[in-house]
């Protein structure tokens, strides 16, 4: 029962009117069971007052935190989502860069593959020159095989069969032929003369690199 006293002590002479009091429920107060006022409070009743008001306070401490979390995970979840897009922009960038680069590398490759042979044949017909002895003469030099396995038919004539077999030597001494062998010989008269017929196959082959001397394409290439 509540009561409230309208009348405070000191004051009765100014003051008229019922008294009234304010009193807590006995259960609140520690009364006793039955309503009397000298027994032990239950620890029940206290335990189904207190407990909810801790449970209340916990889940409002955790709404609060989850709240603050899930604003966090937003922000963060922004930034990852804007970081993707950034990262999505560089890598279509680099393989755009790196088919270009893929396109240019073919391109260069097509142009050195055919300037690796655009000499072939002069060096080869400067080692021909260079192994050509006295009294022999070419009359047919004809491509056999083409590059990279460069086979090459030569004709000519000469004074005798010495003079064969060191256009044959000299023209194994070159760099630039691995083999060089005699297909045939016969003796013919040409003009009157007695002369030696014959015909050398010879396979060409690139030299070291320290002996061929060359310009890049590009530079840095």
């Amino acid at each position: 029962m509540i009561e409230v006293n309208l009348h405070p002590a000191g004051k009765s002479g100014r003051i008229s009117g019922k008294r009234l009091s304010l009193r807590l429920p006995a259960m609140l107060r520690g009364g006793g069971r039955g309503g009397g006022g000298g027994g032990s409070r239950d620890p029940f009743t206290t335990a189904a007052i207190v407990v909810p008001i801790l449970a209340l306070l916990a889940v409002g401490w955790m709404w609060n935190s989850t709240r603050s979390q899930r604003s966090s995970l937003n922000e963060q979840l922004s930034v990852a989502v804007a970081d993707s897009a950034r990262l999505a922009d560089l890598r279509a960038l680099s393989d755009s860069l790196i088919a270009r680069d893929r396109r240019i590398q073919e391109r260069l490759g097509l142009v050195q593959s055919l300037d690796e042979g655009r000499f072939v044949w002069p060096h080869l017909l400067d080692e021909i020159g260079r192994a050509l002895p006295a009294y022999t003469w070419l009359t047919l030099v004809r491509r056999e095989a083409p590059l990279p396995d460069l086979r090459v038919q030569v004709d000519g004539l000469a004074a005798n069969p010495l003079a064969i077999t060191r256009f044959v030597r000299s023209l194994q001494d070159s760099p630039y032929i691995r083999e060089a062998r005699i297909l045939g010989s016969q003796q013919q008269v040409v003009d009157n003369v007695f002369a030696q017929a014959f015909q050398l196959m010879l396979t060409y082959e690139a030299p070291p690199a320290d002996l061929v001397e060359t310009e890049p394409i590009v530079n840095g290439l």
